[in-house]
């Protein structure tokens, strides 16, 4: 066992065809600040040269262990390096990532203070148009710790202005590996898999800490590993049926915890949010001004399938949300006759709402 003073954290990095990108999440790895750490590097069946790059950089760093794996997802490459990891604590960055150099020492220091199971550190998302570094966004928490009795509120507050909200995504996050292992916590093997780890994590840790500052920098580029999965201006049926599959995993979970009753309209104003936000909605009619049929098709089809879970009680809503979830009800109502009218009416409600 390592001495709690200097644990070991175990750095779980899925690749899959990321070679122009390794090298700098590699660098930000190698050269933490905290040098007791085994980075585990699990190639997802790359065709690129992305696995030649990972056994050079194993050659010359010790600390480094390469793992193969027939490509099966992210989630599957994850659970595979969480499955050999003998380190204390977990931390998961994406291949074409990079964090802090400060990240994992300001993050070991936070649990050990104060005996965290999780620690929450900010991200920011960048492009890197002719190699100057663009912010998208950024998301950073203040320092302190999530009330104990509190942790699935600020979950399903993701989406709100709260200042005790939790981000949901696997960045930014410092995991205490037996709290994994005790409660049998992997990754589901789809699309937003990382939305029902984390909330089983969430529900079982007895305490989650946050410390200040972005240090994840999440690069947002076509082939990139979440860009393949949640964001691009299209959609796909795949893409919209796993978000939703992911958010009745969530509530599958409450209700088998018997706690469905005590967050339900935490549920709804989640789950309503993010019908807005990853359902397809903002892509079709905000990004896509309503020009793609096809994908307007695919989202009202998916959002009548799914109507049963679409609220529209007060507590139900996020305040930055209502209107659009009413203009949801609306368009559903509208597309018991025609889909195409449905359509219409989100395509001049956005108008309306357009910079003149």
């Amino acid at each position: 066992m390592t001495h709690m003073k200097n644990p070991l954290v175990s750095i779980i990095v899925p690749v899959y065809n990321v070679e122009p990108w390794l090298p700098a999440c590699i660098d930000s790895l190698v050269n933490q600040s905290w040098l007791h750490a085994e980075i585990i590097f699990v190639n997802d069946g790359s065709t690129d040269g992305s696995l030649a790059v990972l056994q050079a950089s194993a050659q010359r760093d010790q600390r480094i262990r390469v793992l193969t794996q027939e490509n099966a997802g992210a989630g599957a490459a994850r659970n595979h390096g969480l499955d050999t990891a003998s380190g204390e604590y977990v931390i998961f960055v994406d291949g074409d990532d990079r964090i802090a150099l400060n990240t994992v020492e300001d993050c070991i220091k936070q649990a050990l203070d104060v005996d965290a199971d999780i620690v929450c550190f900010g991200f920011r998302k960048v492009r890197k148009p002719d190699n100057d570094l663009e912010t998208i966004s950024s998301f950073e928490y203040e320092p302190g710790s999530f009330a104990a009795d509190d942790h699935l509120d600020s979950f399903f507050a993701e989406n709100s202005h709260r200042k005790e909200k939790l981000n949901t995504a696997t960045m930014g996050k410092l995991y205490r590996r037996s709290l994994l292992e005790q409660h049998r916590i992997r990754f589901r093997l789809a699309v937003f898999e990382d939305t029902p780890f984390f909330l089983e994590a969430a529900y079982h840790a007895k305490k989650i800490a946050r410390i200040s500052g972005a240090l994840y920098e999440y690069f947002i580029r076509e082939k990139s590993v979440a860009a393949r999965s949640t964001t691009g201006a299209l959609i796909s049926a795949e893409k919209i049926s796993k978000f939703y599959t992911a958010d009745a995993w969530v509530k599958d979970f409450l209700i088998r915890e018997n706690i469905f009753g005590q967050y339900r309209a935490g549920y709804y104003r989640f789950h309503n949010a993010r019908v807005l936000l990853y359902g397809g909605y903002f892509e079709v009619y905000v990004d896509g001004k309503g020009a793609d049929d096809d994908a307007a098709r695919l989202f009202l089809e998916h959002l009548r399938m799914h109507r049963k879970d679409v609220t529209f009680h007060r507590k139900g809503l996020y305040r930055a949300y209502r209107k659009r979830v009413f203009m949801l009800k609306v368009g559903l109502w509208l597309s018991d006759i025609s889909l195409r009218l449905a359509h219409r009416f989100f395509v001049r409600y956005e108008r309306t709402l357009a910079p003149k």
